[in-house]
């Protein structure tokens, strides 16, 4: 009888241990800047507006692909610590802030969803990328007035090497490519705040 008790004891502990699951690890995109400081800030602004993201990206789970192709990997257990639209803008506008501030414009924070003399729409149409291989980002964006007219869009596409086989690796170089394409934003953008209406 005791073994019976012993065997029964052995099965339901391994049972336990089946029902664990690993531990769910979450990810932020990353501007790597420093902190910013101003006195005073500039009486033209920008809003960055909310962005769109593909519906295959707009979930917890970070995408990855395979080989490149077609078919895509959602991670169950490595999510982003936000929704990727929201970390998309928090790096573009922490990016964007440092060079148009000193140009004289300053970047609105994510609560000022109304006001802004212009706005930048993003729409993220991929970003994602393979382990030890690539990511890939590709983006539309447009800068609106005040009155909705479109002063300037465009399309912004770039590859960042993945250096590793983790979510770590994949998540620093979709990070790079973000920051990368709010640097080239900040090139783009003056000159069309700066013509007249």
């Amino acid at each position: 009888m005791s073994r019976r008790l012993l065997l029964l004891a052995a099965l339901l502990t391994l049972l336990t241990a089946c029902g664990r699951s690993a531990p769910t690890s979450y990810y932020l995109l990353e501007s790597s800047l420093g902190l910013v400081q101003a006195d005073g800030l500039p009486d033209k602004s920008l809003r960055v507006a909310q962005v769109n993201v593909s519906e295959y990206l707009d979930r917890n789970g970070i995408v990855s692909r395979v080989d490149g192709r077609n078919r895509l990997v959602i991670a169950g257990f490595h999510a982003w610590a936000e929704p990727l639209s929201h970390g998309v803008r928090r790096v573009v506008q922490q990016t964007l802030t440092p060079p148009l501030l000193a140009g004289g414009v300053n970047v609105l924070p994510s609560g000022d969803e109304g006001g802004g003399d212009f706005a930048l729409l993003l729409d993220v149409q991929r970003l994602d990328g393979n382990f030890d291989d690539k990511a890939v980002l590709e983006a539309r964006w447009s800068l609106r007035n005040r009155d909705n007219a479109i002063l300037g869009r465009g399309i912004y596409a770039a590859e960042e090497a993945v250096q590793g086989k983790n979510y770590d690796a994949l998540v620093a170089a979709e990070s790079s490519l973000i920051r990368r394409m709010a640097e080239h934003l900040a090139e783009k953008l003056p000159p069309l705040m700066a013509q007249k209406p």
